[in-house]
């Protein structure tokens, strides 16, 4: 086996062949990372030009999920042995199963329901969101100063506060606006990918 100078480990593969760490991306991998790039673009313009939409179907779509969640919580509470069995996942299956149902069924009766199912929705992820920001400036101050981004942590247990208070006082404004900053966000990831397919394909051409 003959092993590059240069290298000053080697690293083989599948068939005991030196793979080289500095080789340039194949072109099938830089088409799959273009396709992908492309595929956040049209996301992202998609949900910054049309955030109602957008933020409707992803309503709907979280619906859905909490749904079939539910579902799944009853069925495996049914599933368990008496012993294994716990009253507090199938009240937590039966209550998702019952406010799911309800908001998608109000939100095909009309645009209130519509309305009432983001913000519920809207809420809901507040809550959640709020109970990060809480975990998060408990482990800062309980890990006191051992814990070296103790200071970021706060931050971002603060700024989780912060943008959990604006969903819970306006779900439907916050909801459709967190729909517009996921579009930059998309946006942002394809750029990133679209210059690692131009640098690699530097580097090839190089």
């Amino acid at each position: 086996m003959k092993q590059n100078d240069h290298l000053s480990y080697t690293i083989l593969d599948a068939e005991y062949q030196v793979l080289d760490a500095e080789q340039p991306v194949n072109r099938g991998v830089r088409r799959g990372i273009l396709i992908t790039a492309l595929i956040l673009v049209a996301l992202g313009l998609s949900a910054l030009i049309f955030p109602e939409v957008i933020g409707t179907g992803l309503a709907f779509f979280i619906t859905a999920g909490l749904f079939l969640y539910g579902l799944s919580q009853s069925l495996l509470f049914f599933q368990a042995s008496k012993e294994m069995r716990s009253g507090w996942t199938l009240a937590n299956g039966l209550l998702l199963l019952v406010f799911s149902w309800i908001t998608m069924f109000s939100a095909f009766m009309g645009e209130l329901g519509l309305l009432q199912m983001i913000s519920a929705i809207s809420f809901l992820m507040g809550l959640l969101t709020a109970s990060i920001g809480l975990s998060q400036i408990s482990a800062a101050i309980t890990a006191g100063s051992q814990l070296p981004d103790r200071g970021w942590i706060f931050l971002g247990g603060g700024l989780n506060l912060l943008l959990s208070l604006f969903m819970c006082i306006n779900p439907v404004v916050s909801w459709f606006a967190l729909t517009t900053a996921w579009g930059i966000y998309l946006i942002a990831a394809a750029i990133a990918l679209l210059f690692l397919v131009w640098s690699t394909r530097s580097k090839a051409h190089a």
